[in-house]
């Protein structure tokens, strides 16, 4: 039998570089999508492989595995984001088990010829002696990590119907924890109407930072929030916002940060060179189609640029979604390439058009692209040069309504805000608006957010590289695991990769509760140790007389052969916000961070094993009187 690889990236990979080596030489190196994932190929010599899975503008990760002689060799990578739940940006494909795991498996033999003592492996060698250099190594300097930790607080809202005012949050969310960083999902809701343009906002509050703020895609099938801390820096977030179907996160990802190659790969395999109309046509996505229009822009020598024939289009793009800044921004781009080499006359023209674009974006309220953001930028920049040269030659009520739109733009700079692809602006500080009539950011916030006007869902504190839950507002609070109708059920359910593992199936919802005050007990078998799984809680010095924070940690024996991407669910008390979370194995150990006053029961279900653990942290015998105390 032939020595053959069957290999397959990430099913999450949306466009991105993928490199298998080995041999000592690259065997495949192309640009993959959705749809051109797989590598084959026959009379491959045994050996340890490698291959590097770089999405656009994300950090690669790295998998070896081993091609066995005589074999027909499968690799089938789970998806990037278990991947990245390692904690490092190598793991390893155990052949056996066709899992990927984080440390190496038995399956690999990884053999290392042995350097003698001091010896550099570029020695040189003169009249048959050993020369070698022996080199005091530095002391390494220890690394500076911040110990501030600041209060945060994630909401979102969305616009009271027929107001200009946002109000609370009617949809549905799910959570996880993957190594570090906070996942959020948006499922879609199929009773919304992705066309009527309700929007929504997502606002993240940092204690003495600031507030951001962003109006949010709700993307077809679901939108994914990253929130993360940074490893080293004090106390902040970090916020990714991208779509979970992979084809839509290619035409984010492009945008953003793709290559010309990386847009060529979106061009043929996601879109398949399908005409911008398309898009727009019934059933389509108004994302889609907003993203189709940035991205010719951005790359007019790989897609079609929008140029005079798509004057219908781009009027249709503003018709439909016309609540959206980002559509009036691509009409008054599209209308000033049109006329690039015109006559003064259509020139002046399509400055007029673009003004009355560029006037209605602002009065539509924020991007949701940086990119559109960007390009405003550029086209009021380039018409402002255009104004001084030919001022005369355009209608003075365009020339007045240019100035006014530029300076506003402009007087709003000290609020304009990235993340990633998304526009983001911070609050103003009201203070400064009422005394010296600036706008300014809002740099002392609380950290809290209000819940009359927003739904908070999560609410915890954060340091560097670590993110905490703490008890939640009264507007969080939810029911925790009341029965098979559990408002927390629903959410996951629609939006859960693997069906069996979802929350709904937790057995503990198949049982009662336990008392009002500490639903959990007893409803998850009462042990903290069972089948190699264990569940402990560490309490930390307490600096606050009214909560103390506790790390719970559910480690796994070497025996439970954990596969990357597994994960656990614990239940927290109903005063969380949220009072479930998905918390991944980063390597054989699942760790969740908390804030709280007094004692609780906490219970764990890992689905991959079945294995429900309990602890009541009341009766743990290092329990500070805080948490003794019910």
């Amino acid at each position: 039998m032939k020595t053959s690889l069957h290999f397959e990236a990430p099913s999450d990979l949306s466009v991105g570089t993928v490199r298998i080596t080995g041999d000592g030489r690259d065997i495949a190196d192309w640009v993959a999508t959705p749809d051109n994932r797989t590598f084959q190929q026959e009379d491959l010599k045994p050996g340890i492989y490698s291959a590097e899975i770089g999405p656009a503008g994300v950090a690669p990760q790295s998998v070896l595995f081993e091609i066995r002689e005589g074999q027909a060799n499968t690799v089938l990578l789970p998806t990037f984001s278990a991947l990245s739940s390692s904690g490092s940006n190598t793991s390893f494909f155990d052949i056996e088990t066709q899992r990927a795991v984080s440390d190496v498996p038995d399956s690999i033999k990884v053999e290392i010829a042995p350097q003698p003592l001091g010896l550099s492996p570029d020695h040189e060698q003169t009249s048959g002696l050993q020369h070698q250099t022996s080199i005091e190594p530095e002391t390494p300097r220890p690394l500076d990590v911040s110990s501030v930790r600041r209060r945060i607080t994630i909401a979102l809202s969305e616009e009271a119907r027929g107001r200009e005012a946002f109000d609370t949050f009617r949809g549905k969310s799910k959570m996880e924890l993957l190594s570090g960083r906070l996942e959020i999902e948006i499922p879609t809701d199929p009773a919304r109407d992705p066309w009527a343009g309700h929007r929504v906002r997502l606002s993240a509050a940092i204690e003495n930072v600031r507030i951001e703020r962003c109006l949010l895609p709700l993307y077809k099938g679901g939108t994914r929030i990253t929130i993360a801390p940074p490893a080293f820096a004090a106390a902040d977030l970090e916020i990714s916002i991208m779509p979970v179907d992979p084809k839509l996160r290619a035409l984010v990802r492009a945008l953003d940060a793709g290559t010309s190659a990386e847009a060529v790969a979106v061009r043929d395999d996601v879109l398949g060179k399908k005409k911008p109309s398309i898009v727009l046509a019934e059933g389509g996505d108004p994302w889609a189609a907003i993203l189709v229009g940035l991205l010719a822009i951005r790359f007019p020598d790989v897609f079609h640029p929008i140029h005079p024939i798509h004057a219908v289009w781009a009027d249709s793009l503003v018709e439909q979604v016309g609540w959206a800044f980002d559509t009036h921004v691509i009409r008054a781009s599209r209308a000033l390439f049109a006329a690039s080499s015109s006559s003064r006359e259509a020139q002046a023209d399509a400055v007029t058009q673009a003004v009355a674009d560029l006037a209605n974006a602002q009065i539509a309220g924020s991007p949701y692209y940086r990119y559109t953001n960007q390009l405003f930028a550029e086209l009021a920049g380039g018409i402002e040069s255009y104004l001084k040269m030919n001022r005369d030659g355009v209608d003075e009520t365009a020339r007045r309504r240019f100035d006014r739109l530029y300076s506003r733009w402009c007087r709003e700079l000290p609020l304009q805000r990235g993340a990633g692809s998304t526009f983001t602006w911070l609050a103003r500080d009201q203070i400064a608006l009422k005394e010296r009539n600036v706008l300014a950011p809002h740099r002392n916030p609380s950290g809290r957010l209000r819940g009359r006007d927003s739904t908070v869902i999560f609410e915890g504190q954060v340091g560097a590289g670590q993110i905490a839950i703490i008890s939640a507002g009264p507007n969080a609070t939810q029911p925790l695991l009341r029965g098979e109708n559990n408002a927390l059920s629903q959410p996951i359910e629609q939006a859960e990769e693997v069906p069996r593992f979802a929350l709904s199936h937790m057995p503990a919802l198949q049982r009662s509760p336990g008392p009002e005050s500490d639903p959990n007990k007893g409803r998850f078998g009462r042990e903290a140790s069972r089948d190699g799984f264990r569940l402990t809680s560490a309490f930390e010095e307490a600096s606050s007389r009214t909560r103390v924070t506790i790390t719970l940690t559910v480690e796994a024996d070497s025996s439970a052969k954990l596969g990357l991407g597994d994960f656990a669910w614990f239940a927290l008390h109903p005063t969380f916000s949220p009072p479930v979370l998905k918390v991944s194995f980063r390597g054989n150990r699942a760790r969740l961070r908390i804030q709280a006053w007094g004692g609780f029961t906490v219970g764990v279900w890992i689905p991959a094993t079945g294995v429900e653990l309990e602890s009541d942290l009341a009766l743990l015998p290092d329990a500070p009187r805080i948490i003794q105390s019910r």
